[in-house]
């Protein structure tokens, strides 16, 4: 299965109207959890365990602290390139003009990748952050995490997007965020979500403050 769009964005409001600096929110989620978390990806250490890994083990592991693990919602940053598609260009393409044989062979153009999504999730609204931040919001199991259905970049060659920037549970009992270009993420929920997180051996997790991030390990 894959995600479904979500086109009422007023599922969002509780966290983008939090009662908390736009920037904090983008990186940490809503305030009023009882505990939080800091997550690191593997960028250097591992780079088999790419951010959408870690990120859909964190999902997967907080799949068992909510009610409601077969509704969720996805918050997926509007600004990342392969959601709007556009010219493609590769290596190849980059190549100069070639001479030989009295011939000139010239670069040709470069194919058109389309959007992610038709038209009506392309042209839907988006949950504002304060004007800093626009997300598409998709819906389903915390089991198809990743799944966007998003279309492939060209026959056999499937697009691969970003992890969501929010995912909660419909009952709201954690979330998980992550900003732009974040090297971690951030999950807030229960103490005893938190001290799951924390005691994942893969995860390399350290306690979070709301508001101010603790650095990350060595």
């Amino acid at each position: 299965m894959t995600l479904r769009h979500e086109p009422d964005v007023s599922a969002a409001d509780w966290i983008v109207r939090a009662d908390a600096d736009w920037g904090v929110i983008a990186g940490q989620g809503p305030p009023g959890f009882e505990a939080y978390a800091q997550v690191p990806f593997d960028r250097d250490d591992s780079p088999e365990r790419t951010d959408d890994v870690v990120h859909a083990d964190v999902v997967h592991l907080a799949t068992a602290h909510t009610s409601t693990p077969d509704d969720a919602v996805f918050a997926l940053w509007e600004g990342w390139g392969d959601i709007e598609g556009g010219d493609a260009v590769s290596m190849l393409y980059q190549s100069p003009a070639l001479t030989g044989f009295g011939r000139v062979f010239r670069r040709p153009r470069p194919p058109r990748i389309p959007p992610a999504f038709d038209d009506a999730v392309m042209k839907a609204p988006r949950a504002d952050l304060d004007g800093f931040r626009a997300y598409l919001l998709f819906r389903g199991p915390l089991s198809d995490v990743g799944r966007w259905g998003a279309r492939p970049e060209a026959p056999d060659w499937p697009r691969r997007l970003a992890p969501a920037s929010f995912v909660w549970p419909q009952d709201r009992s954690w979330c998980i965020a992550q900003d732009v270009d974040d090297d971690s993420l951030t999950i807030g929920g229960s103490q005893a979500l938190v001290d799951a997180v924390l005691a994942h051996p893969d995860l390399r997790a350290e306690p979070a403050t709301y508001g101010s991030p603790p650095p990350l390990p060595d």
